[in-house]
């Protein structure tokens, strides 16, 4: 029969020797193999029941006993390390004496220096584990702290963009690692990210939410200070790269036309101004100065996260000064994209990705060659700007394109 394998059988500890016994499996059949250790010399003695290996054991115990005083004629040296040894385990008047055979305490000291090779000390690596769980942490499950900090967050007044954010990053991951917290460790983080079935920019959204996640958690006080689990986890890219298409100014005339009063301050805003989709969704009017000529992005709408004023060309005022109101969303209709490629169906000159805010920057940098005012225009870097809109429209163009105003009413 084969050995039972379901627990690992406590060592045989008598007068002071430890023995150990393990499962194992000879020409077929289980066998239990009694290991230990007389004059520095290895023992290993087969038998076929755990009985017969206890005996075995408790005989081996017996003979390193009674021939013990010749196992401790050590020189004089030798015999001051043991003794020694011996007396750090029983520890001083105070101390914690630690019930472990001298075998057994080399051992877990061979073991963890192995581990740190010189890296660090075992003392350093213990003082530090003890500082960062000096105070019991409060356990909670991964859905539970997914809960909480949502519910915290809407709260605190964060957006529905937001707040979609978390419920799509942070749901699957309360789905996916279903236990607490503190169990969750960067090897699982690099595994859930890398089986993900999304390209690299989404991965690189998740990642960067989930290390929101376990910093809030550590404010919270349900992770050690120092914990980390992006660490040496993979950073994936953010650029998203496909082709960019701008529009000519025929093109940018014929989509104006088509477009609804309800899509059109997000078709001249993004043509004459460069917001991109999802910050123009998030304009109220109180965000636009047609006194002073410019567009505020919030901090909080816009997509880098940082604020930035636009200014308007006077075109982009001609079109928005009949439209505006003292407050309110700038576009009231919930399904622009559905609205913006029905106006350009209309047209006949077929959908082109983000073509809007393509056009403003080419045409923007090819009408004032300052590479780092587009950039902080457009919410981008310079880098970008240069690498991707450089001379993709003349200077005459780009006049032309800041040229497009409302037909005069008749």
């Amino acid at each position: 029969m084969k050995a039972d394998t379901a627990e690992p059988i406590k060592p045989i500890q008598r007068n002071g020797v430890t023995i150990r016994i393990r499962r194992t499996e000879k020409n077929g059949f289980g066998r239990f193999v009694v290991d230990y250790r007389v004059l520095g010399q290895r023992k290993l003695v087969w038998r076929s029941s755990l009985a017969d290996a206890r005996a075995a054991a408790n005989d081996a115990i017996d003979k390193i006993t009674a021939g013990q005083g010749e196992v401790l004629n050590l020189k004089s040296a030798d015999a001051y390390a043991y003794t020694r040894a011996r007396a750090i385990l029983d520890g001083d008047e105070g101390e914690t004496k630690i019930d472990f055979q001298i075998d057994e305490a080399v051992r877990e000291f061979a073991d963890a220096y192995r581990l740190l090779a010189g890296r660090s000390t075992i003392g350093d690596v213990c003082r530090e584990w003890l500082k960062r769980n000096a105070v019991e942490l409060p356990k909670i499950s991964v859905a539970a702290a997914v809960e909480e900090l949502k519910k915290l967050e809407l709260a605190d007044g964060q957006s529905n963009d937001r707040m979609k954010q978390f419920n799509a990053h942070l749901n699957p991951l309360a789905v996916a690692f279903n236990g607490e917290v503190h169990t969750i460790t960067p090897k699982l983080i690099a595994d859930y990210l890398g089986a993900m079935a999304h390209g690299e920019r989404t991965k690189a959204n998740h990642r960067d939410t989930i290390g929101y996640f376990n910093r809030w958690l550590i404010l919270r006080g349900y992770l050690p200070k120092g914990t980390d689990w992006l660490e040496g986890v993979r950073e994936y890219s953010k650029r998203k790269i496909g082709k960019i298409e701008v529009l000519s100014a025929d093109e940018m005339r014929r989509l104006i036309e088509a477009a609804d009063e309800r899509i059109l301050p997000l078709v001249v805003i993004g043509g004459f101004a460069g917001l991109r989709h999802e910050e123009i969704k998030r304009l109220d009017w109180q965000d636009i100065d047609l006194d002073e000529g410019f567009i505020e992005v919030k901090a909080a709408n816009s997509k880098t996260g940082t604020r930035r004023a636009v200014p308007m060309k006077e075109n982009l005022k001609a079109f928005l000064k009949p439209l505006a109101k003292k407050s309110g969303k700038v576009v009231t209709v919930e399904n622009t994209t559905k609205q913006l490629l029905k106006a350009e169906a209309e047209t006949g000159d077929g959908w082109k990705r983000n073509s809007l805010r393509h056009s403003y920057i080419s045409a923007r940098l090819a009408e004032c060659g300052d590479e780092a005012r587009v950039a902080y225009e457009a919410g981008n870097s310079p880098q970008v700007i240069r690498s991707n809109y450089d001379a993709r429209i003349r200077p005459k163009a780009a006049t032309e394109w800041f040229s497009i105003s409302p037909k005069a009413t008749p």
